[in-house]
């Protein structure tokens, strides 16, 4: 959960444009799914009208893409087994599972039978409702559960091939995983009167809440920050004890409820800029606050694989490590209102993009370290917040 502090800061721009995630084998896909998003907050329903709506949902997929990148897990896929018949003699056995989450349109209990979840995909259900007081959003992972129905007789070798098929069921379920947080995905709610300042290209107003800093937030929850029981494990007398956390932070780190307390700061995940950890329990109107390293540490302490983004030169257009003739090529190519060659991110490739090119120009550039910006549970009802980066090129 995320809730707003008063004091009004003014933060300095990000450059969401050059960070970029090397390749990697596997890599989880976050895919958003709108179904319950019934008051159509991310379109046309938005209280701030329709463009508003579809910058919500540009960043809500800015954000997904990005943890997309860095969440370098393999999940396996979960599909309910067909119906097993005894080839001699009436026994029969069903299977079935369900998915159930917080509805974030009206906060009641969803429960899905059967679904297919494809392999490595983490789906997470978003949706808006008025929340009471001073939260914006809250998100957490959802539950699940599965049954089998056997009837009739089996011979011994229809057991144990029953058996298998049960023992590979409830594997999927757990998405192949046996250690550390695993889920199918979970859900997400966000305020509808919190005065956003949707678009994650510009930075918030003065007295606007970042929809990135939050989005970012909650699907950190989503994947278990605060909320799983991989990270109670790690809570001790009010400090988060995880090897890579207490690494990252020089010592155990303050904890207050499912969040960092107000003390914990970092620097933005794949950078040296400071700024405060995401994951604290309140956010300031008019910043941006993106994942930092701390975060993303407590996310591998729970058991997700992190392949950490790489910030490269503004005219590093090609993002090989230097600024050199290739980039310059690619500044004649597209000169005039394209953007493949827009280092300063105006929308545009002309002479102050070149100037750029030739401050940079070095030939060979060691990529740079650049800048970049809750929780309940049910039983196996999740409640439901964390950083989209990408080179716009």
């Amino acid at each position: 959960m995320l809730q707003l502090r008063e004091r009004r800061l003014i933060s300095g721009v990000a450059l969401l444009s050059s960070l970029v995630i090397a390749p990697h084998v596997s890599a989880i896909n976050v895919v958003i799914d709108y179904t319950y998003d019934t008051g159509n907050f991310f379109g046309s329903g938005n209280p701030q009208g329709a463009t508003a709506g579809a910058e919500a949902r540009a960043t809500m997929e800015f954000a997904a893409d990005f943890f997309s990148d860095i969440l370098a897990d393999s999940f396996t896929a979960i599909e309910t087994p067909p119906t097993f018949y005894s080839q001699t003699f009436d026994g029969s056995v069903s299977w079935s599972w369900n998915l159930n989450f917080s509805n974030p349109y009206d906060n009641s209990t969803v429960t899905l039978y059967d679904q297919v979840i494809p392999e490595d995909e983490y789906r997470v259900y978003v949706g808006a409702r008025n929340i009471p007081g001073s939260t914006i959003g809250f998100g957490g992972p959802g539950g699940w559960g599965w049954s089998s129905t056997p009837s009739g007789g089996f011979t011994q070798s229809e057991i144990s091939q029953i058996e298998q098929i049960s023992d590979d069921f409830a594997a999927s379920i757990e998405r192949g995983e046996t250690s550390g947080f695993a889920n199918w995905g979970g859900a997400v709610t966000f305020d509808t009167t919190a005065g956003w300042h949707y678009d994650h290209t510009t930075l918030p107003g003065f007295n606007e809440s970042d929809f990135l800093t939050t989005v970012i937030h909650e699907l950190a929850h989503a994947f278990g920050f605060g909320v799983s029981t991989e990270w109670n494990s790690w809570v001790s007398g009010g400090y988060f004890t995880g090897p890579k956390s207490v690494a990252e932070n020089g010592g155990i780190v303050p904890v207050v409820g499912g969040h960092w307390a107000s003390s914990v700061n970092s620097v933005v995940l794949g950078t040296t800029t400071p700024q405060e950890a995401n994951l604290q329990a309140t956010s300031l109107r008019g910043t941006r606050q993106l994942l930092t390293a701390i975060d993303a540490a407590s996310l591998e302490d729970i058991g997700w694989e992190i392949q950490v983004p790489i910030a490269y030169a503004e005219a590093d257009f090609d993002t090989d490590g230097d600024v050199d003739a290739s980039d310059l090529a690619t500044l004649e190519a597209w000169y005039g209102p394209y953007t493949n060659g827009d280092a300063d991110d105006d929308g545009d490739t002309d002479g102050a993009d070149y100037l750029i090119w030739q401050q940079q120009y070095t030939g060979t550039i060691t990529p740079l370290v650049a800048e970049v910006p809750e929780p309940t549970t049910l039983s196996l009802v999740g409640f439901f917040v964390c950083l989209g980066l990408h080179r716009r090129r």
